[in-house]
């Protein structure tokens, strides 16, 4: 192959992606923000083989439902952060999360970086999808995970004076990447251990959303990690003890 060949084979988005997705899982900074920032949930510190499966970016009327396909096969709780403006597009489909035993979550309305917003603009992203998960099984979700997994102090304040908790997570295979089936599987049973929260996505936000790896990849991780005696908890269930019990859930906010 010529060097222009390979140039062009670079950023066709393919080799680009896989190169980021590399880059990101071993910077892994979910791991590194467990230590410096204990405001945020990273993961349950706890010697139980507990773990939560986390999704973000969804309702997808194509990926959402294989996802749930999955879930219900092995009889797998997860938790679905949702994005208001696709609950306005698929609320049966959330509806459906919510149905068959799955927790429903918080990720704004917009999914805009949380950095740049003023304080009433992120109250409106947190209280806009606040009310459209209610409004689906008449409970108030208690976590919420900022788009992108970033926040600042700022943000953090406005997330807990809403009532919510903040999560991202510590096992992050990046999937939004597509490194490929295989290695989303071996990234996710290489980090994943008691207390864990694994983060991947059953929708997206741009024109174009494949999550056909992620459906592959948890059909085998899942009977994989059952076998290594994990068992598969809702967040709410993962931090029944754990979970300040003061903070007050969110009912409006002024």
């Amino acid at each position: 192959m010529s060097v222009r060949s390979r140039f062009q084979n670079f950023f066709d988005g393919g080799l680009i992606q896989s190169v980021l997705s590399d880059l990101s899982y071993r910077a892994s900074i979910e791991r590194l923000g467990r230590l410096l920032i204990k405001r945020v949930v990273w993961r349950n510190h706890t010697d139980e083989k507990q773990i939560a499966l986390t999704f973000d970016d969804g309702p997808h009327p194509i990926y959402t439902p294989q996802i749930l396909e999955i879930l219900n096969e092995h009889s797998v709780p997860a938790t679905f952060f949702l994005i208001g403006k696709h609950l306005t597009k698929y609320p049966g489909i959330a509806r459906h999360i919510a149905e068959l035993g799955n927790e429903i979550a918080n990720h704004t309305y917009s999914h805009m970086l949380l950095l740049k917003l003023s304080d009433e603009e992120i109250k409106r992203e947190i209280q806009c999808t606040h009310d459209l998960l209610f409004e689906l099984n008449g409970q108030k979700p208690r976590f919420l995970r900022p788009p992108m997994g970033l926040f600042s102090k700022r943000v953090l304040d406005v997330i807990e004076k809403s009532g919510y908790r903040t999560v991202v997570g510590d096992v992050y295979p990046r999937d939004p990447h597509r490194p490929g089936k295989d290695k989303l599987v071996k990234r996710i049973l290489a980090r994943t251990q008691a207390g864990s929260i694994i983060i991947l996505h059953d929708g997206g936000n741009t024109e174009v959303v494949d999550r056909s790896q992620t459906v592959n990849a948890l059909k085998e991780v899942i009977p994989m990690l059952k076998q290594r005696g994990f068992e598969f908890v809702t967040l709410s269930e993962m931090f029944n003890e754990s979970i300040d019990s003061h903070v007050p859930l969110i009912n409006k906010l002024d």
